[in-house]
């Protein structure tokens, strides 16, 4: 009876480690393709990799032609707020 309660034990201390691993994302963005070519672009405007220019020094070279022009700060900063009003901001 005790080996049964401890393998229970161990298999849902398992479960609740790989479910934590996932996140809330789950396993959709490991396993899955990036998607149609609008939800990548939509994705790579929210998460910019490029140094923002009103917030450090401009270096044109530092970013592609087609990121030229960022986004602007009110815009940057509604983003979240807009996307997950549940959120309260």
């Amino acid at each position: 009876m005790a080996r049964k309660g401890h393998t229970l034990l161990l298999s849902t201390a398992f479960a609740v480690a790989l479910i934590s691993t996932t996140g809330c994302r789950g396993f959709n963005g490991f396993f899955t393709p990036p998607g149609p070519m609008n939800k990548q672009q939509a994705n790579a405007v929210v998460h910019d990799p490029f140094p923002q220019n009103d917030i450090g020094p401009y270096d044109a070279a530092s970013r592609p032609p087609s990121y030229q022009q960022p986004l602007a700060e009110p815009v940057r900063n509604r983003l979240i707020p807009d996307a997950m009003p549940w959120l309260g901001r």
